[in-house]
C-alpha cells in the first residue's frame, strides 16, 4: 500500500512539475513572439515614431495593470526552479547512486539507498 501511494504522489508531482514548465514555455514563447513582430516591424520600416509612441503607452498600461502579477509570476518562478528544486522524500540519482533528499529550511540531508 505504501509503495502505491508513493507511486501515486510521484505521479502528481511529476505532472505538476510538466504542467509548470509548459506554462513557463507559453509564457516565454509569446513574450518572444511579441518581440520579434516589433523587431520586424522595425527592420521593415512599418514601424513608425506615431506607432511606436502607441506601442510603448500600450505598454506602459499592460505594466500598471499586471505589474503586481509579473512580479509574483517571476517571484513563484526564482522559487520553483532556484530556491526550491527538490522536495522532502525525493530520490534522486547522484554520482550513480539512488539517494533520499529531506529538505529542512536551511540544510538538505541525504539518505543513502542500498
Amino acid at each position: 500500500m505504501k509503495v502505491y501511494l508513493e507511486r501515486r504522489s510521484l505521479v502528481h508531482s511529476l505532472n505538476d512539475a510538466k504542467t509548470a514548465v509548459d506554462e513557463l514555455n507559453n509564457l516565454a514563447s509569446a513574450i518572444v513572439l511579441v518581440l520579434s513582430i516589433i523587431v520586424w516591424l522595425l527592420v521593415m520600416g512599418l514601424l513608425t515614431t506615431q506607432v511606436l509612441v502607441f506601442i510603448s503607452s500600450q505598454l506602459l498600461l499592460v505594466v500598471f495593470v499586471f505589474g503586481n502579477t509579473a512580479k509574483t509570476v517571476f517571484e513563484a518562478i526564482i522559487f520553483v526552479f532556484v530556491m526550491h528544486p527538490f522536495d522532502v522524500g525525493d530520490r534522486c540519482v547522484i554520482d550513480g547512486v539512488q539517494v533520499v533528499l529531506n529538505c529542512g529550511c536551511n540544510y538538505t540531508t541525504i539518505i543513502y539507498i542500498a
